[in-house]
């Protein structure tokens, strides 16, 4: 049996688990029967059409593959960060969780069967290649990623160094391209400080354990005579750019908060168990007026930081919808040797609502459908919009003339 059509049949199995499981939730609701009797039902249920499908298919399947396919389809159900792995696998993935992104810089992930890349990070090998948030990736090392689970497209990207990548990329407007890079290491990008019309611009890359510190560190140069802010004219404004900085550490993002605002941060939320709070400090470090850069990279960590910007300190959000996940995944072992990744939490602002949903931009900059090339928005456009919310369109227009 061809793989393409066992996969067909995966999907189709999951499919009416999915639809047989809802049905029998809504029975259940109706008879208020407890969840120890809906369980039994869902098994029952379960265990029904795997035996049909078994037995009445036209070919003969093989029963692993069969229920693989199925556990892949349950967590492919919950969120782009959850995945089922079998035993098989479990130990080559535990290897690709401690490299990562370290060598190609590319976060991908899948939804209705699509792998695309979510975030890039700046001078990795992927980057230099010419992928970019958005990007779909259509085929990996010559097999089409629809065929493919995540934990093996993400496998491969943490191979070994020197290890050659060959990826079909297609662009927003479907112009496809192949394209080859090689893991390396690379520097990861640093936090920067520029000034931009005599605004600091503070460009946050990742969040890792260090980046707190150096976040400190610039904002305490905004209030100095460096050189290399010998432009800068507005010492109360400052534009704060996150767009396309996925993943990282949410706890380094509230300790940079702390930096911006007082008080309640955030909370790490189960269910409706609070599992931990965040607190800022009496005094914090930045009072002035913020603009916060974000796009549909913009995930994790940093929608924490934009969150807690934006309910704290009244920053206002420029550019597109961030995208609307920032939970906490726990990789549990199963009785058979597999794996189940899963988001067991999520990472809240003050107001203690999950971030499950994109945040939404004060100022919604939208793409350029006149450009042939891409439809991301221009990226100046964005900080000019962000500009003119901190200055007053007027006074940013006057800078610009000068």
């Amino acid at each position: 049996m061809t793989r393409g059509r066992l996969v067909f049949i995966c999907l189709s199995l999951t499919t009416v688990l999915l639809v047989a499981s809802a049905t029998m939730l809504a029975a259940n609701n109706r008879q208020h029967d407890d969840g120890a009797d809906s369980l039994y039902k869902y098994i029952s249920v379960f265990t029904d059409v795997f035996n049909l499908v078994n037995k009445a298919y036209v070919d003969e399947l093989d029963p692993e593959a069969l229920m693989a396919g199925a556990f892949e389809g349950a967590a492919d159900a919950l969120d782009p960060f959850s995945l089922y792995v079998p035993a098989e696998q479990a130990e080559k993935y535990q290897a690709t969780l401690e490299v990562g992104r370290q060598r190609s810089g590319i976060l991908v992930l899948k939804e209705r069967g699509v792998a695309y890349a979510v975030a890039v990070e700046e001078g990795s090998p992927a980057a230099l290649a010419g992928i970019e948030t958005g990007h779909i990736l259509s085929i990996l090392q010559g097999k089409r990623t629809r065929q493919m689970p995540l934990y093996e497209i993400q496998s491969i990207l943490a191979g070994s160094l020197g290890t050659e990548i060959e990826v079909e990329r297609i662009e927003p407007r479907g112009q496809k391209e192949m394209i080859k890079f090689e893991l390396a290491e690379y520097e990861p990008p640093a936090v920067e400080l520029r000034v931009e019309r005599g605004v600091g611009v503070l460009r946050l890359p990742a969040f890792h354990a260090q980046i707190a510190a150096s976040v400190e560190a610039s904002l305490r140069t905004l209030g100095t005579s460096d050189e290399a802010l010998a432009d800068l004219t507005e010492t109360d404004k400052l534009v704060v750019d996150l767009r396309g900085v996925a993943g990282g550490d949410p706890q380094a993002a509230y300790r940079i908060a702390a930096f911006f605002a007082a008080g309640e941060l955030g909370a790490l939320k189960a269910r409706e168990e609070t599992l931990e709070t965040f607190d800022g400090g009496d005094s914090p470090l930045w009072q002035g007026k913020v603009a916060v850069l974000v796009n549909r990279g913009t995930q994790g960590a940093a929608e924490v930081l934009a969150a807690v910007l934006k309910q704290s300190t009244g920053a206002s959000l420029v550019g597109e919808p961030s995208f609307g996940h920032s939970g906490r995944q726990r990789l549990i072992e199963l009785s058979n040797g597999g794996r189940l990744q899963v988001t067991d939490a999520f990472y809240t602002g003050p107001d203690r609502e999950p971030i499950t949903d994109g945040l939404e931009p004060d100022l919604g900059v939208r793409p350029n459908l006149d450009d042939t090339e891409d439809t991301a928005p221009d990226a100046d456009e964005v900080l000019e919009r962000g500009l003119k919310l901190l200055f007053g369109e007027e006074e940013v227009e006057e800078k610009a003339a000068a």
